[in-house]
């Protein structure tokens, strides 16, 4: 099926509105979050989820428990964690950004009923 698309919408996809190597950069960000988040190479959970559940066993220590002896490394921990966990977000922000720029040029006379996979470079997306 053709898809017919306007003048203008025509000019709108054209490589001065859109760098496609932000697409590649967003890939990069995946694969950071992949890193922190995926499973490790030895088959164990990721780092982050076993900080947290560190986290958590400090905190019942300290607030359940009163152990004013793990406060420091509390407080540690949480900091390390809250400065990974923001590293992850901009990594997410950059890709809903790269996403955000590529689907304002998504063109009106385009509707999902046009979508046909046989058209489809990416293999069946």
């Amino acid at each position: 099926m053709a898809i017919l698309l306007t003048d203008e919408e025509r000019q709108a996809l054209s490589f001065e509105n859109f760098d496609t190597t932000a697409l590649l950069h967003a890939v990069g960000d995946i694969d950071e979050l992949r890193g922190a988040l995926g499973e490790r190479e030895d088959g164990e959970p990721p780092g982050l989820r076993s900080d947290m559940l560190r986290l958590h066993q400090l905190a019942m220590a300290v607030f359940n428990e009163g152990s004013e002896r793990q406060v420091p490394a509390l407080f540690r921990a949480a900091v390390e964690i809250e400065d990974e966990v923001a590293s992850l977000m901009t990594a997410l922000e950059r890709i809903q950004s790269t996403l955000g720029e590529l689907t304002a040029l998504y063109p009106e006379s385009l509707s999902h009923e046009d979508w046909d996979d046989e058209d489809d470079a990416g293999g069946g997306w």
